[in-house]
């Protein structure tokens, strides 16, 4: 059965209540339709902040993919120093690849283009956006002329006109080639626009005002915006109701037409005195009426906000409410609790994964051959006598078994996991014809940073472990150094050696980050992953492969350097 609305409820009473006295209705049109007014405000603002937030969202996806590509993604890289004409080729078909995933995602992405540090355009992809044939030739033409390079905007979203159309651009580098996502504003903003139920009409400035996208004669000429963040005005004889957002440079306002309905009350001043004093006798009447519709379900819902105020989670709201309006605040009440529960299982959960990987990082760090291994060598000293040799193993392994074996903080210094390294290395040298060498190169910087016990100690025992070779003496190299890009500052902490390097096999499963089992291959390495995204979340980039020149394997990490995240990290260690 369909509930009545409180605000028709109210209508019909005060009506009743009203019809002797013309006033008190015209009382009720005007707050009525200052009532209609801001929820036809409010509709407008929410559809197109919908939009706009989506919109915006897409833009922040797309930017994201295109620095994650420029900065971590050895094939673009590559492609920027390619002499080799094939080669280019299929490095960029290959970074091609991803292309169609995310246009796929983004529906208001036209088309990405990549090209060569030569200039000549390798290869573009086009979503459902890119109707016209003659808009993907243009934007290719405009990309690839010569010297294009120099006019693009490396910082942000900028404005293009290209083949008499609109485009907003995004464009990175990495020294000879550049990626550009494309954006058709007019396409985004007169047709995908409708998508979001906004059957108003658009208009799109830029931050000097000048109209971009819509009918510049619907622009009002002056505007003068409320409390509530909308503004009434007239386009020739038409009132507008008019609401805005901001995207980026872009300023976007939202035209619905509006019809005013207003009474003049001046010469119904002596009816207006009347119509007071009949509704001080109504009063009692409405007292009652809203205290059984109004003020009783409000108290009950009161009254079940402070019980789950005071922890009682499972409580839920059943009062059988008489109109639509409470029901609806009932049920959506409710389901905001739901959601609550369930984000507070799911923190609980996500506390639990976290424990037990520190757990499992812990159990792994502890290699019984490797002790055994220290110990054999210390009986095969003791009975050669080479009695300084066996102090000084058993002093470097004490050090190691002390660290991974004593700690409690989930975060330690880079200082103290370099100093340990160093040690690790020290450790695995003694008595060895092929010793093992360590050389830092840290940036003062970076000496607090906080990283996850044993991380760094994990990649250098990898190292020894699988890069060793019998004449050759290993050089670790351990790097730190400070970034700065436009999403803020990050660490970039690199682990090198010149040993057998990883397999082909090694690099595809170490970069596609699928989890291993306690008996698999390269679990310490899986494990110092998974740590770190659990401290620093989506930011945290890894990658794994062989250096270029000497042979050997190298592991890198960009780790962003969050303020807040280190200060309370720190407290904690």
């Amino acid at each position: 059965m369909e509930r009545p609305s409180l605000r028709r409820q109210l209508v019909m009473i005060f009506l009743g209540i009203a019809i002797p006295i013309g006033i008190l209705l015209g009382l009720l049109l005007f707050f009525s339709g200052l009532y209609s007014r801001n929820r036809l405000a409010a509709a407008a603002s929410g559809g197109l902040d919908m939009f706009t937030t989506n919109f915006e969202n897409q833009l922040d996806s797309v930017e994201n993919y295109l620095l994650n590509l420029s900065l971590n993604d050895a094939t673009f890289r590559s492609l920027s120093e390619q002499t080799d004409r094939t080669r280019a080729y299929l490095d960029a078909y290959e970074i091609a690849q991803g292309f169609p995933a995310v246009l796929a995602a983004n529906d208001t992405l036209m088309g990405v283009v990549l090209r060569s540090g030569s200039g000549n355009l390798y290869v573009g992809r086009y979503g459902a956006a890119a109707q016209q044939l003659k808009q993907k030739l243009n934007l290719e033409a405009y990309l690839g002329q010569p010297g294009q390079t120099n006019k693009m905007m490396t910082k942000g979203w900028y404005l293009r006109t290209i083949g008499q159309r609109l485009y907003l651009l995004r464009s990175v580098f990495y020294q000879k080639a550049s990626l550009t996502a494309a954006v058709d504003l007019r396409l985004v903003f007169e047709e995908l626009v409708e998508n979001y139920g906004l059957d108003g009409r658009v208009i799109v400035m830029n931050d000097s005002g000048n109209v971009l996208v819509g009918d510049a004669n619907l622009l009002p000429t002056k505007m003068e915006w409320n409390s509530e963040g909308y503004c009434l005005t007239k386009v020739g004889r038409d009132s507008r109701l008019v609401v805005r957002k901001q995207v980026k440079a872009l300023t976007v306002l939202y035209l619905v037409p509006y019809q005013h309905f207003g009474v003049d009350f001046a010469p119904y001043q002596i009816l207006l005195v009347m119509g007071a004093v009949f509704v001080l006798l109504a009063i009692p009447f409405l007292l009652f009426y809203m205290k059984h519709e109004i003020f009783a379900p409000m108290t009950a819902l009161v009254s079940t906000m402070g019980r789950i105020g005071r922890g009682e989670l499972s409580v839920r709201s059943s009062v059988d409410y008489r109109n639509a309006e409470f029901t609806q605040v009932n049920e959506t009440f409710n389901r905001m609790i739901d959601q609550i529960t369930q984000l507070k299982i799911d923190g609980y959960e996500k506390e639990l994964e976290a424990r037990r990987n520190e757990m499992t990082a812990l159990k792994l760090q502890i290699r019984p051959h490797f002790v055994l291994n220290c110990l054999k060598s210390v009986y095969a000293m003791v009975q050669t006598g080479s009695r300084e040799d066996a102090q000084q193993l058993i002093l470097l392994l004490s050090r190691y078994l002390r660290y991974i074996l004593s700690f409690t903080a989930t975060t330690t210094p880079l200082h103290t996991e370099i100093e340990q390294c160093c040690n690790y290395a020290e450790l695995s040298s003694v008595g060895q014809n092929d010793p093992v060498e360590v050389v830092c190169e840290i940036d003062p910087e970076l000496s607090e940073l906080l990283l996850p016990p044993v991380s760094l100690l994990t990649l250098v025992e990898n190292s020894v472990k699988h890069g060793k070779m019998i004449g050759k003496t290993l050089k670790i190299t351990i790097t730190a150094k400070l970034l700065e890009t436009e999403e803020g500052c990050m660490a970039d902490l690199s682990v090198a050696d010149n040993g057998t390097g990883f397999t082909a096999g090694d690099l595809k499963q170490l970069n596609s980050a699928a989890p291993q089992e306690e008996n698999g291959q390269h679990v310490g390495l899986f494990n110092v992953v998974r740590r770190l995204q659990l401290l620093y979340g989506e930011q945290v980039a890894i990658a794994f492969t062989n250096n270029r020149r000497g042979g050997g394997a190298r592991v890198e990490l960009f780790l962003p350097i969050d303020p807040v995240l280190q200060k309370k990290e720190g407290e904690t260690a």
